[in-house]
């Protein structure tokens, strides 16, 4: 036999394998169970993930913005965060998150958020296999490749690490949406709009890119009624917060809250719209998030719709926070996470476009597993090339604690034993682990200037920060010349050890 008739044998060899295997898994049974193992397993990853990242007090600006507000909220006084410089729930509409950090009042809120997010994204699993199978009516095979790629997808890695995003919620709500939509159970479809819309203001303008789906699909009634309360909703945020990108500089605890708004705030700017969208780390965004499905996504446009408003306005919103917020920022090279709600129709599309790419056969749709080999080779080169828990980063080594986090944990120690719960300015890097005070302001990770006094009865300064090169930010000169300034100014150090100080004004000078 030549080698062109063993190379053919071998390949009809390899499908009629791969049909016999699907053909098994093809049961009611595996519907019912896989995509709820798959949402756990993902789940578990995520949180395990999230913890490590506490343990290792790598939680940063977002975890101290949440936190104090959980804190504060328990004060009876909102969910108010001075360290972020508004109210995380009422300046982005973020009202699902809420019951979040109502939890904190029985439960360490940092636990709270490390469990709630991956919870939320490992629902979004369960309607994702079920479009693909009933909508799309593909196999196992593949249906399970679109799963692992949403499941690998980077984004949902790096809005991990930081703790918690308002937006999580909307993920596994546009899920549901889409499932209840096509099996035309609008009461379902609505409670999830609902749910959805509740997570962030920007939700809506997806919540119309949807509408308009629905009504080219053939649901003229609810796609016009999901049109309708996305615009009133988004309308409704713009005419109340007046949503507006600051021109100054801005703190990384001031940019979470200025990412919330941001989306909504660019909507005033079409010539940033039309210059910022193509920027490099704009378009490296789209091929995260399509590459791994081989840009199939972008074969079926109208079905790409509601991933439109996110990728436009939430990339050049988070470009124009990076640029207020300034160079060197503590996560500044990360995906903003107002991609995720990208994901689920970036995934949807991808489903029709395989549906429409395979041959019918009995009751699925057949895709060549050369296609499927290729979206998973492709999902597992973007995660390791991109994603924070990529195997080069050694995420089995998340979680340890070094020399600088045990002098941390002691100064936090001093700082509450001297001073107690008073106004405090603090680095980022120690934010969270004393965010539990109605007043906190942030200090630069950076060495301030020559003039520079803080205004906070207590400091906190964390001077062992190292820019991308890793070459540290603070010299012994500087750290040593700040606190001899502080201590000419009255402020007595009552902590000092591996670059972590902290100073505290005497009780009859505060």
């Amino acid at each position: 036999m030549s080698a062109r008739g063993r190379g053919f044998d071998l390949r009809r060899r390899l499908d009629a394998a791969a049909l016999r295997w699907q053909a098994r898994l093809d049961t009611p049974l595996v519907d019912r169970t896989v995509p709820w193992i798959l949402g756990g397993a993902l789940t578990v990853i995520l949180t395990a993930i999230g913890l490590a990242v506490q343990r290792q007090l790598d939680g940063g600006s977002n975890l101290a913005v949440w936190t104090q507000a959980a804190w504060n909220l328990e004060q009876g006084r909102g969910s108010q965060s001075s360290y972020g410089g508004g109210d995380v729930v009422l300046d982005q509409w973020a009202f699902t998150s809420l019951p979040v950090l109502h939890l904190g009042r029985w439960i360490p809120i940092g636990i709270v958020l490390a469990v709630a997010q991956p919870l939320l994204l490992g629902l979004a699993v369960v309607p994702i296999w079920r479009l693909a199978r009933t909508v799309g009516r593909l196999r196992p095979g593949v249906t399970l490749a679109l799963c692992l790629a949403y499941a690998a997808a980077p984004i949902l890695y790096t809005s991990n690490l930081t703790g918690w995003s308002a937006v999580v919620p909307a993920v596994p709500a546009l899920a549901w949406m889409g499932w209840f939509g096509q099996r035309r159970q609008w009461v379902a479809y609505g409670l999830c709009l609902g749910f959805a819309l509740l997570s962030r203001a920007d939700v809506g303008l997806v919540v119309v890119a949807m509408g308009v789906l629905g009504i080219t699909s053939g649901d003229r009634r609810p796609g016009l009624a999901s049109i309708a309360v996305g615009s009133l909703w988004t309308v409704a945020y713009v005419v109340v917060e007046s949503p507006t990108l600051s021109d100054g500089q801005m703190t990384s605890g001031e940019a979470i809250l200025a990412r919330g708004q941001a989306p909504l705030a660019v909507l005033g700017e079409p010539v940033r719209l039309a210059t910022d969208l193509l920027l490099q780390p704009n378009v490296g965004a789209l091929v995260v998030l399509v590459g791994p499905l081989l840009f199939l996504p972008l074969t079926v446009p109208r079905f790409m719709l509601p991933a439109v408003p996110p990728l436009v306005l939430g990339l050049v919103g988070e470009e124009a926070v990076r640029q207020a917020e300034g160079p060197g920022a503590p996560g500044g090279d990360r995906l903003p996470s107002v991609l995720l709600l990208a994901v689920i129709p970036i995934v949807t599309a991808a489903t029709v476009a395989l549906a429409r790419l395979g041959k019918p056969s009995v009751n699925r749709i057949r895709v060549d597993h050369r296609i499927v080999a290729a979206i998973m080779l492709a999902t597992a080169t973007i995660f390791v090339q991109v994603a924070p828990a990529s195997p080069f980063n050694e995420p089995w080594s998340w979680g340890s604690q070094d020399q600088v986090d045990g002098a941390r944990l002691e100064a936090v120690e001093v700082l509450d034993e001297v001073y107690g719960d008073g106004p405090l300015a603090t680095s980022p890097q120690i934010a969270p682990l004393v965010a539990e005070r109605e007043e906190l302001s942030e200090l630069a990770v950076a060495p301030p200037g020559d003039h520079w006094y803080p205004d906070e009865p207590a400091v906190v300064l964390d001077t062992t920060a190292v820019d991308e090169d890793g070459v540290a930010l603070w010299t012994d000169q500087e750290r040593v010349a700040l606190v001899q300034r502080l201590v000419a100014a009255s402020y007595d150090v009552e902590y000092r050890a591996e670059g972590i100080v902290v100073l505290v004004l005497p009780p009859d000078e505060r």
